[in-house]
């Protein structure tokens, strides 16, 4: 039975993953930040190591005896994550700091979650750090998998929230296109490229939406009775320097907010599950 070393395991995607390795038969260890966290992968991992992946110390040896390390860590781009720590001191530093023990032990593979289109902005603090791993994981020497959704459909809960309190809207006209995947769907990609040697693999849902549609499918679900609203761009765009100047981490959130609803992000169909359906199982 082959080791894994998850980190990221108690997120949306993390938690998928590691149901995934556990149907697929791996033994499964879990680094996590604290007690209450490792309570949530009960029954799920074999075990549970509490470590923070933001202080290198922590980490030392904590690859030892594994063949494979998954990461699906990565700072949340929710607008109500707290947290102080940056994208570049989780996704880049955090993983960066795995990577030097996983080259300094037996491990033998890192698959690695990163982001769609992460190379084409470089301006993004968000796509700049998925980017920036990947190269440092490509250049290694290890052989990796990287795994490049264009959204998860857990990033939409927020915009759930917003549709039950009558708050949710559209930014700009909401005519440019993505396809989520969800995290059940990536989680067995991501397992499946364990055996599948230096690959990266671009992958998004079945269905392809126009950012209104997703909103007005949100809203159609969660409280009909409520309307979506449409907020010009440019008011976001001027607020940006404003924002930044008061809050950093938050200024980068929106940074790829106001970017990515610019753009279609279609990555190749993948998935299977609609968001229709698992917005109807949350409600």
């Amino acid at each position: 039975m082959k080791k894994v070393l998850l980190f990221g395991g108690t997120g949306h995607l993390g938690k998928k993953i590691a149901f995934e390795l556990k149907r697929q038969g791996y033994q499964t260890t879990a680094v996590v930040r604290n007690q209450a966290k490792a309570d949530e992968l009960e029954n799920v991992v074999d075990k549970c190591v509490i470590a923070d992946v933001t202080q290198p110390v922590q980490l030392e040896n904590v690859c030892e005896g594994f063949e494979i390390v998954v990461s699906s860590l990565g700072k949340s781009v929710s607008p109500n994550d707290k947290s102080k720590a940056t994208f570049f001191e989780v996704d880049f530093t955090a993983n960066s700091s795995i990577l030097c023990e996983v080259l300094r032990s037996e491990v033998k593979k890192f698959v690695y979650v990163s982001a769609f289109n992460a190379e084409k902005y470089p301006q993004l603090e968000y796509f700049k750090t998925h980017h920036d791993f990947s190269e440092k994981l490509i250049n290694s020497g290890l052989d990796y998998s990287i795994i490049k959704p264009p959204a998860l459909f857990s990033s939409f809960i927020d915009l759930m929230a917003m549709a039950k309190k009558g708050r949710l809207i559209n930014i700009g006209k909401g005519d440019r296109r993505t396809n989520p995947i969800y995290e059940g769907d990536l989680a067995k990609i991501c397992v499946d490229s364990i055996n599948q040697p230096n690959t990266v693999i671009e992958a998004g849902g079945k269905e392809v939406l126009s950012r209104r549609q997703i909103s007005e499918i949100i809203q159609r679900i969660v409280a009909p009775n409520n309307k979506v609203r449409s907020v010009p761009i440019g008011l976001f765009k001027f607020a940006l320097p404003l924002i930044k100047l008061f809050d950093k981490n938050l200024f980068d959130k929106f940074s790829f907010f106001v970017e990515v609803i610019q753009h279609d992000t279609i990555a190749p169909q993948i998935g299977e599950m609609r968001l229709e359906e698992y917005i109807k199982a949350r409600v």
